[in-house]
């Protein structure tokens, strides 16, 4: 079987090098740092980055877009009668048959794909308190209130599509993902290695755990635009694709469309702007596919903290520089122009956090210990340092004891971030190590010191650290963003310096 994507130029599919660098420009100046993206038209990569220090072909999370691939995975079963969309979800959770919400025995397959549950929660496992304290989604799902019939409104619930996903191992005995391996992405080059976290009784997280590689999610949704067909082969079943990415529900929630929602909804696939259809992440892990110019972009990132405007504002410089600027055939060859898109992409490098490396207060305050009042973060007492090098740590002790989070100024440092306790391969289940981080700080102005951290783990998340300084006293300002982590690092917190 031949490559299923080949590499070219831009110009060769009728885009200038140009305007793909205007596009990441812009991004960048608008504070949207992704981890990678690639430009795709036909089966035709013409742009591709990954910033350092993530690499081509290495795994990342990438949370909601799971859902899509559990949805072909369910797809599947249906393509081979299986499964049927008109099929009770009961029928598949006999032990639920006592189930006192009839709302949820009436709950078909096709209800769930759409996202028309009868639940006016996201998840039913974050309904009876946090998600990772319950020992089994699956009875959440049986035993939580329901507020309108199914099928009738869509109200975007994540425990829908981990049933989705359920279903399919409990059909086939296998991991969902394996499964789609096996029928369909194994054939078109999909990561060998690629994996789904799991929930807490053992089944895959299908609503947003899987890591793959950038090229693995554009190889499905790729393939998505080609309703299912390859190289003469259907790998996953037409009625089903062409089903999966039409307006099957009115998700308008809102009242107010945007780039990204309110254009419809179909199974496990959203409907976008100008009669696009999309795979949308946390963090803005995307694929956007645009078929009436046979055209794709995918990309990894974390913006979680400007979620909305990060995405909104991917959609409307792709559509700018790179959609509809697109010419019917080649555009002349720019040797020049391609040559610095590339050579952008080669050296694209996580960003530093911008401001001064020093500040007239940095030698009256590095290395002096703040003892703090009582906070919401249980830290006790707080010190930062940092040498000629710009090799900084910040040194605290919190409810865990001591630790040391190494950041750098000038420059970024990859290390651990020192919290212990996050979860691995099971939600709810300690890793056993830490997470790796990527930590960077600047002196904003006389008195501030800032300090970005963002782990860039199997799990992803953000931490911005403010500290001011005035005479002997310190105010510090954290907040965080992540799924299930990072909430001990999220509040104020004051002291002086200690006798």
């Amino acid at each position: 079987m031949k490559e299923f994507f080949t590499y070219t130029t831009p110009e060769k599919v009728g885009v200038s090098s140009e305007n793909v660098i205007k596009f990441m420009t812009e991004l960048e100046h608008f504070g949207v740092y992704l981890h990678s993206f690639a430009l795709i038209k036909g089966n035709e990569i013409f742009a591709e980055m990954y910033r350092k220090p993530f690499k081509k072909g290495e795994l990342h999370r990438m949370y909601s877009t799971t859902k899509t691939f559990a949805s072909m995975a369910l797809g599947i079963l249906i393509g081979e009668g299986k499964v049927k969309l008109d099929d009770k979800v009961i029928k598949y959770f006999p032990e639920y048959e006592s189930c006192e919400y009839q709302q949820v025995l009436d709950m078909t397959v096709e209800d769930m794909l759409r996202m028309s549950t009868c639940f006016s929660y996201g998840t039913t496992y974050g309904a009876h308190g946090p998600a990772y304290n319950q020992k089994d989604w699956v009875s959440t799902f049986f035993n939580t209130n329901t507020s309108h019939p199914s099928g009738t409104l869509f109200n975007y619930d994540t425990s829908a599509s981990y049933m989705c996903n359920v279903i399919v191992e409990r059909v086939t005995g296998m991991p969902f993902i394996e499964f789609l391996k096996e029928k369909a992405l194994g054939k078109i080059g999909f990561s060998e290695n690629a994996r789904v976290l799991k929930a807490p009784e053992g089944y895959s997280w299908g609503g947003s755990a899987l890591l793959c590689s950038t090229l693995d999610l554009a190889r499905l949704a790729r393939l998505t635009m080609l309703d299912g067909e390859w190289e003469g082969e259907q790998l996953l079943p037409k009625d089903y694709v062409v089903a999966a990415k039409s307006n099957l529900i009115d998700n308008d929630q809102a009242g107010f469309r945007t780039t990204h929602g309110g254009h419809g909804y179909g199974y496990q696939i959203w409907r976008t702007v100008d009669n696009t259809f999309s795979f949308l992440g946390m963090g803005e892990q995307l694929a956007i596919c645009m078929p009436e110019e046979d055209l794709l972009f995918v990309c990894t990132a974390d913006c979680q903290g400007i979620a909305g405007i990060s995405r909104s504002t991917i959609y409307i410089n792709l559509w700018h520089f790179i959609k509809n600027t697109i010419a019917k055939g080649e555009l002349p060859e720019n040797k020049e122009a391609h040559a610095k898109l590339k050579a952008l992409c080669e050296s694209a490098d996580f960003p530093v956090y911008p401001g001064e490396k020093t500040s007239p207060l940095a030698e009256k305050v590095y290395g002096k210990r703040f003892t703090l009042r009582n906070n919401s973060m249980g830290i006790t007492d707080i010190s930062f340092e940092c040498d000629d090098d710009g090799n900084g740590v910040m040194k605290y002790t919190n409810a865990q004891g001591y630790k040391e989070l190494k950041f750098g100024i000038g420059k970024y440092i990859i290390d651990t971030f020192p919290q212990d306790g996050y979860f691995g391969e099971v939600i709810g289940v300690d890793c056993g190590r830490r997470y790796r981080c990527i930590s960077s700080g600047a002196w904003t102005n006389n008195t501030t010191l800032h300090i970005k951290s963002d782990l860039i783990d199997d799990y992803f998340g953000n931490l911005n650290i403010i500290a001011v300084f005035k005479g002997d006293e310190i105010s510090i300002y954290m907040d965080s963003h992540a799924e299930w982590f990072l909430n001990e690092y999220k509040g104020f917190a004051c002291g002086r310096l200690a006798e």
